[in-house]
């Protein structure tokens, strides 16, 4: 198997993508999370262990229950924080106690280190350094900042000349079509990343949403549509 050939056609089912699945949100989401970088940063913050439009409308009934601020956030206890999360028409996947974790931290970081703009978390600064502050958030991992910065430089214009430092997102729809293809042995998420750089060390996210996709839509865990999969000319197929 041809792995650059692979990889090219990712890249080439990639183009045909437009912005991150915004027509996916409902327009009061989409609208908040483009507009407030406060909403922006809980978006991501909270999408893990769910599906993530419902992930990325916790800004938004936050912002009804009136307290999408991160200063009156960041002077809450934690219980106060509880509360309000078990309030909340869409909750986080893994309950109000860790959800008011993320919460807090999040909001404290904003308030204590960037002044209260969230913006300036990622205006002025590399992916690598975004990464690393991102990751200070309790539950946001490697993954999810990863899946961050690569959000920011496509649909916000960030990081222009500084993509080699944007991995991809090893989740399970992503590794799986990473294992089929050829380019890992096994689930190895490190192992995914390292794959990933070596193959397109310019921008090594950019290998990301096209492999989600296929593996969400066509290249499911059980029966996979290969027929129908954009990679069917040059994959392994190691089923």
């Amino acid at each position: 198997m041809d792995k650059s050939a692979v990889v090219e056609r990712l890249k080439e089912f990639g183009e045909t993508r437009s912005g991150s699945d915004w027509s996916a949100l409902d327009c009061a989401t989409s609208r908040l999370v483009r507009r407030n970088p406060f909403a922006f940063l809980l978006a991501v913050a909270f999408d893990r262990g769910m599906p993530w439009q419902r992930a990325w409308r916790i800004p938004v009934e936050i912002d009804h229950a009136g307290c999408l601020d991160p200063a009156r956030l960041a002077s809450m206890d934690e219980l106060d924080l509880m509360k309000l999360i078990d309030g909340l028409a869409v909750r986080p996947r893994y309950g109000s106690r860790q959800g008011a974790k993320t919460l807090s931290d999040a909001a404290r970081l904003v308030c204590q280190r960037f002044g209260g703009d969230a913006g300036a978390i990622w205006n002025g600064a590399s992916p690598a350094e975004v990464e690393k502050t991102l990751r200070e958030i309790y539950g946001l991992g490697r993954g999810i900042a990863s899946m961050a910065t690569r959000i920011l430089r496509d649909d916000f214009g960030c990081f222009k000349g500084q993509e080699c430092q944007i991995d991809v997102k090893p989740d399970v729809h992503l590794v799986r079509v990473f294992r089929r293809v050829g380019f890992v042995k096994g689930d190895s998420a490190n192992e995914t990343i390292r794959v990933a750089r070596r193959l397109n060390p310019e921008f090594p996210g950019q290998l990301d949403w096209p492999a989600w996709r296929i593996g969400q839509q066509w290249c499911h865990a059980t029966e996979p549509d290969c027929a129908a999969c954009p990679l069917i000319r040059v994959c392994a197929r190691r089923i």
